[in-house]
């Protein structure tokens, strides 16, 4: 096995806990959640993703299908990242190493979204050798064209990076560009830092 010299993140559920992600707006606008974080956003997830239309041009489709008549003048990305919780556990293991390695992102995110989440340290700061968005590509993963940008980006031959990724489908879309990869496991937060930690630092 190639020795590792590039390491991509995830965001969601990596870096930032967003299970809570639209709760604060179907409470204040008595929305069922299901209905926003279901069935409107399976509805929208693709356009948004790829950065055809922005978070608030998804709010407001929200409020056209579902006839909400106030939130007109809801900043609605400010109040979705409200929802949102940064992962303390990876943070460290990041800046820990980027001691060691290159470092990068990639993530399927939404128009604004990534410079409001560096602004409010949902995602640390550090020497990101590589940042590669959705939403500025207009491919999102699993597809192979955003691994293609982020592999030319990285510098690095593909069997040189390592994917920590949460979801398995996007796990095997890095396997099968030639990627090295871990499954992390959310819910088992301090084991998949426990295991990554030894991977790669011991």
């Amino acid at each position: 096995m190639a020795k590792i010299k590039f390491i991509y993140f995830d965001i969601g559920n990596i870096l930032v806990d967003w299970t809570n992600a639209f709760k604060t707006v179907s409470k204040k606008f008595h929305i069922p959640f299901s209905k926003i974080a279901i069935n409107e956003w399976n509805k929208y997830d693709d356009e948004i993703t790829r950065g055809k239309i922005t978070p608030q041009e998804f709010w407001n489709k929200v409020r056209q299908d579902l006839k909400v008549k106030d939130g007109g003048d809801l900043d609605f990305l400010e109040n979705w990242i409200g929802d949102y919780k940064p992962i303390k556990e990876t943070h460290k293991l990041l800046k820990t190493l980027e001691k060691n390695y290159k470092v990068g992102l990639i993530t399927n995110l939404y128009i604004g979204m990534f410079q409001k989440l560096l602004e409010k340290k949902l995602i640390p700061k550090a020497k990101y050798s590589a940042i590669v968005i959705s939403c500025e590509t207009g491919f999102r993963k699993p597809e192979k064209e955003i691994y293609n940008i982020a592999t030319e980006k990285s510098g690095v031959k593909p069997e040189e990076i390592l994917l920590i990724d949460d979801r398995k489908d996007f796990v095997e879309g890095a396997k099968k560009m030639g990627w090295q990869t871990f499954l992390f496991n959310t819910k088992n937060l301090k084991i998949s830092v426990k295991k990554l930690s030894s991977k790669l630092l011991d």
